[in-house]
């Protein structure tokens, strides 16, 4: 057992500790959260005598994007529905970011963990041709 190796991953693990309590910071806010997506989109309306035609200023559409479970709806939004649906949505996807680091964090730590059974492993008690004799 290498002892300068198993400390180094029990140091790595212990940092891991700190960085989950981060990721889970989302979970613990109390805000609400909406299934969907602010978008602004800029167009031209096509109208001949209009200033995005003539001038190339064009006109902007705030929508939201629903996700239901059945599939997806667009809503245009006014400035007043946007104060509301914009905190939510952005709640929302900070929730769902913390879902998929998640996955990740929990990937890298059951990694850390077979790295110190490895580490701390011991054959004692086991014949030669056992030994030799590869582990799960």
């Amino acid at each position: 057992m290498d002892r300068e190796r198993l400390s180094q991953l029990k140091r790595e693990l212990k940092t891991k500790l700190t960085e989950l309590e981060k990721i889970l910071e989302p979970a613990f806010e109390s805000s609400p959260v909406f299934p969907g997506v602010v978008t602004t989109s800029k167009h031209r309306c096509g109208n001949p005598g209009c200033a995005c035609t003539r001038e190339g200023k064009l006109h902007e559409a705030v929508r939201v994007l629903i996700k239901f479970k059945d599939g997806y709806a667009t809503r245009s939004l006014d400035e007043e529905q946007l104060a509301s649906f914009e905190p939510r949505t952005d709640a929302y996807r900070s929730l769902r970011k913390a879902r998929g680091s998640l996955g990740k964090w929990q990937k890298t730590v059951v990694g850390l963990l077979d790295q110190i059974e490895r580490e701390r492993r011991s054959l004692q008690g086991l014949s030669e041709e056992d030994r030799k004799r590869p582990l799960r």
